[in-house]
């Protein structure tokens, strides 16, 4: 195959379908290339006897105006899911080998069990702390606002949660840009925080559908029809006086244009600009172990509704976290059964994800039915390995970027967007890609 066309997409996760899409709207002379036999990239959705399970993430945010318009344009607005009441208030964290909720507002925060007399004094300190003069480690930007025990019981497995990785390499300004723009702009999270609140206009909800995220993904692929080509990996891509020519495993195509959405750790492959591919290397992807279970509900004692549990290092558990997806969504397991996904790995417990498979799922089965209280069969049990799971933002970030906006600058019209930079999230990666639509040509 030879082929010319104005621009190539490569990539078909959530990034570079999203970029067709917006990009459809104002020509229809581009390809993507995708190198495995199906899109979607992490959004991968699979239904087994009626338990809708996604191996990528379970619910995404609805939080900018980028999501709302992809939504609508494939007439998904109305098939739109929302969370139980219940699971968006009851969100727990394992303490004394309990479920406790996560403190929601300031009154179950002072009777909460998460932190003592001295952390909720040392807490209310924060609006009088010093702003920090340069980017630093999130468990020492925790650590100072708030005190150690804040960051130990709550940020530590609620970034875990997100990211799988570890707080004490991670980048406060990247990782938490939010907290770390209120500190930045108004001196004091907290006030900041007020003062948001004042100003906030809707609440921001997370979704789903109801055959699975995988729903969009789909939709958007088949709309690409031969516009998208499956199982054609790019080999190399050669800079040209009239742009690009990509050296793919089914031939050559000619473009003007690139528009790149792969994994960092396949970027470096394909690109030269030894600067990049060297900061590429350093972005370390935390490798994640996702697991299904579905069982009969007369079988679970536990009965305690919510979003799901996080853990923390000193809980000595084998398992991130866990989400009761059918406590969230009713729809996603069949009548009279209960569905549960448990995470595990991540920078924490690298190791784990080493393990056999078979050997790992005993192991984390033990775990689930002794917190659910749960005897009986189990009806389901999938497996998915992420051995490179969730990039880190970590504190050599703001190298990258520079590295990026270097290579952007001595390649003209070969552009660059994915999960590992400015943000991880289904809709940072759906935003990012209008916004770079917006400013090519």
């Amino acid at each position: 195959m030879k082929k010319e066309v104005n621009t190539v997409i490569i990539g078909a996760g959530i990034c570079g379908l999203s970029v067709a899409h917006f990009l459809s709207k104002k020509r229809s002379d581009f390809l993507i290339l995708e190198a495995s036999n199906l899109p979607g990239g992490i959004i991968q959705t699979k239904i087994e006897n009626d338990f809708i399970c996604e191996n990528g993430p379970n619910t995404v945010l609805l939080n900018n105006d980028a999501i709302e318009e992809i939504i609508k344009d494939y007439n998904l607005w109305e098939e739109l899911q929302f969370p139980k009441d219940t699971s968006n208030k009851n969100r727990f964290v394992l303490h004394k080998n309990k479920l406790t909720k996560i403190p929601l507002n300031p009154i179950s925060f002072i009777f909460s069990p998460l932190f003592s007399f001295m952390s909720k004094i040392r807490i209310l300190r924060e609006p009088f702390i010093k702003s920090h003069q340069k980017n630093t480690s999130v468990f020492e930007f925790v650590k100072k606002r708030f005190g150690k025990e804040f960051h130990d019981q709550l940020i530590e497995p609620f970034i875990t949660g997100i990211y799988a990785g570890n707080t004490r390499k991670m980048s406060a300004e990247h990782t938490l840009k939010l907290l770390w723009k209120l500190e930045q702009s108004h001196g004091s999270i907290i006030r900041g925080v007020l003062k948001s609140k004042k100003d906030k206009k809707s609440k921001i909800n997370s979704f789903n559908f109801p055959k699975g995220l995988s729903q969009l993904t789909s939709k958007i692929a088949e709309s690409m029809g031969d516009k998208l080509i499956l199982n054609n990996k790019v080999q190399q891509i050669i800079k040209s006086d009239n742009g690009y020519e990509i050296i793919s495993e089914s031939g050559k195509i000619l473009c003007k244009e690139i528009i790149c959405s792969v994994p960092a750790y396949s970027l470096r492959n394909f690109i030269d600009n030894r600067s990049l591919i060297a900061e590429l290397d350093k972005i370390i992807y935390s490798p994640v172990d996702v697991f299904h279970f579905g069982f009969e509900k007369k079988n679970i004692q536990n009965k305690k509704q919510g979003f799901g549990v996080l853990t923390k290092p000193s809980d000595d558990k084998s398992y991130l976290g866990i989400l009761f997806n059918s406590r969230i969504f009713d729809y996603v397991s069949p009548e009279g059964k209960e569905l549960f996904t448990v995470l595990v790995g991540g920078e924490r417990q690298k190791h784990l994800c080493e393990m056999n498979p078979i050997k790992l799922k005993e192991l984390i089965l033990e775990e689930l039915e002794d917190l659910l209280g749960h005897k009986g069969e189990t009806i389901i049990d999938n497996h998915y390995r992420w051995s490179k799971g969730i990039p880190q933002f970590n504190l050599n970030h703001s190298d990258l970027l520079k590295a990026i906006e270097n290579f952007k600058n001595s390649n003209s019209n070969f552009h660059l967007i994915g999960n590992y930079f400015n943000g991880v999230s289904v809709s940072d990666c759906i935003q990012k890609s209008r916004e770079l639509v917006k400013i090519i040509n």
